[in-house]
């Protein structure tokens, strides 16, 4: 447990043994990283009805799956001991890259969605009031 915390079992070249039990949970975890992702992609194009929601779903969707085929492929490189690739930096690299994304999704509903809804509002308002084009 302790060797987790040194930066010189984090900064070293070679992969990590991932056999086992722990090895079976982390490409668990980035396989359901994948498959929510997608599942997630589906169930946003079919039930879309405000367009916000649906476009921070497919944020969300293209993280996992974004983010599931990395850990996948981190995970493979890992597992066959490619040195460089597979090296153990790569992990908390990966949750850091995580991190942010999430963290721009997050600035993204709060600000941003907000900011365009009422927007959004406020052009509608003024539209009640502009003339419209008649069709012949």
């Amino acid at each position: 447990m302790f060797s987790l915390l040194q930066p010189s079992y984090w900064l070293t070249i070679q992969p990590p043994e991932i056999g086992g039990w722990l090895g079976t949970v982390v490409f668990g975890a980035f396989l359901g990283c994948l498959v929510l992702g997608i599942v997630g992609r589906i169930v946003v194009d079919r039930r879309g009805d405000d367009r916000y929601k649906k476009d921070v779903g497919g944020r969300i969707s293209s993280l996992l799956v974004t983010m599931g085929i990395l850990g996948v492929i981190l995970f493979f490189f890992s597992f066959e001991g490619i040195q460089l690739f597979g090296a153990r930096f790569w992990y908390p690299v990966w949750g850091i890259g995580l991190l942010v994304w999430i963290g721009f999704i997050v600035r993204y509903v709060r600000h941003d969605v907000p900011a365009k809804r009422e927007r959004e509002q406020r052009l509608r308002e003024q539209g009640k009031y502009l003339p419209r084009q008649h069709r012949h």
